[in-house]
C-alpha cells in the first residue's frame, strides 16, 4: 500500500469524523460514573512486559501507597522515561516497547499504557478524550487523559499522564474529578493546573489552551478490550489502524465515546 493511501486511510479528517460520529453517543452521569476500564480488562490479560516495567517503577517504594500515590508514581515514571513523538496506534506491548525506545507516542498511546499499569496495580481507571474546537493547530482535534478512583478520598480523580498534570479548584487540595472539571469550567470557576511531580502550578500555554481556554467536550472511552485490540492490531498490522478499528466496530468490538448528558446532579 502506498504511503499516500495509507495516510489517507489513517489520518484523513473526513474518515476521522465518520469514525468519531459512529462511536459517539450521549450517556447518563450514572452510566459514566459506574464505568470502569478494569471491568473489561483483567490483570491476567495484561502482557508480561507491563509487569516487568511495573517492578522497575515501584522498585524504590518501601511504604504502602494508596491508589492516588501509585497513579502519581506511574505518571512520574512515564514523564521521566517516555519522551513521546508520532502517534503509534499499535498493540499495548508494541506501543510500550516503542515508547521506551524513543520511537513515538502521543497522548492516546500514553493514556492507554497508563490504564494497563493501573489495572495491574489494582487502581480503578478510565480513559477520557476531549474534543477540542480550538483554532490553535497545536491543540486542535483533541487530547486524551485518565481518571482514577482513590478510596482515601472516596472519589474519582482526573490525571493527565501525558502532560503530567492534575487539576484543582483553589478551594480544595484534592484533585478534581472529570465531571467536576466540566462543571467548574462551565461555571467559570477557577481551575488550577499543577505538576504531578512538583505540585507547582503549570503555566504552559498549550496545556491551558486544552483545558481552560478551548471550546471542548470531554467524553469517556468505553468498550475498549485491550486483549481484543492487541490481537487484531498485531494480526492485521498490514492494514492502516483506522481499517482495523472499523473492522472491530463492525463486529461489535469497537470502543465507544460517551458524552455526559447533564451535570445538574453533580
Amino acid at each position: 500500500m502506498s504511503k499516500s493511501l495509507s495516510w489517507y486511510l489513517r489520518r484523513h479528517p473526513i474518515l476521522y469524523k465518520i469514525r468519531f460520529k459512529l462511536a459517539s453517543k450521549n450517556a447518563s452521569l450514572e452510566s459514566i460514573n459506574s464505568f470502569c476500564y478494569n471491568d473489561i480488562n483483567k490483570k491476567d490479560n495484561i502482557s508480561k512486559l507491563f509487569y516487568e516495567i511495573n517492578d522497575l517503577i515501584f522498585s524504590d517504594k518501601t511504604k504502602e501507597l494508596n491508589e492516588f500515590e501509585k497513579a502519581k508514581t506511574i505518571s512520574i515514571w512515564i514523564k521521566e522515561n517516555i519522551k513521546g513523538g508520532p502517534g503509534l496506534g499499535k498493540s499495548s506491548t508494541t506501543a510500550l516497547t516503542k515508547m521506551m525506545k524513543g520511537e513515538g507516542g502521543v497522548c492516546s498511546d500514553i493514556s492507554q499504557i497508563f490504564s494497563n499499569f493501573c489495572v495491574i496495580n489494582d487502581i480503578k481507571v478510565k480513559e477520557w478524550g476531549v474534543k477540542s474546537l480550538s483554532s490553535n493547530p497545536r491543540v486542535a482535534g483533541g487530547h486524551s487523559f485518565n481518571e482514577i478512583y482513590c478510596h482515601t478520598f472516596q472519589k474519582w480523580l482526573m490525571i493527565d499522564p501525558a502532560k503530567s498534570i492534575l487539576l484543582f479548584n483553589s478551594d480544595n487540595n484534592i484533585p478534581l474529578s472529570t465531571l467536576e472539571y466540566i462543571q467548574f469550567k462551565a461555571e467559570n470557576k477557577e481551575i488550577i493546573l499543577a505538576s504531578i511531580a512538583t505540585n507547582e502550578e503549570v503555566q504552559d500555554k498549550n496545556i491551558h489552551q486544552i483545558y481552560l481556554l478551548s471550546n471542548s467536550s470531554p467524553f469517556v472511552i468505553t468498550n475498549y478490550d485491550n486483549k481484543t485490540f492487541d490481537y487484531f492490531l498485531d494480526k492485521l498490522n498490514f492494514f492502516p489502524v483506522s481499517i482495523i478499528h472499523l473492522i472491530l466496530f463492525l463486529i461489535g468490538k469497537g470502543y465507544k465515546f460517551k458524552f455526559p448528558n447533564s451535570l445538574e446532579s453533580i
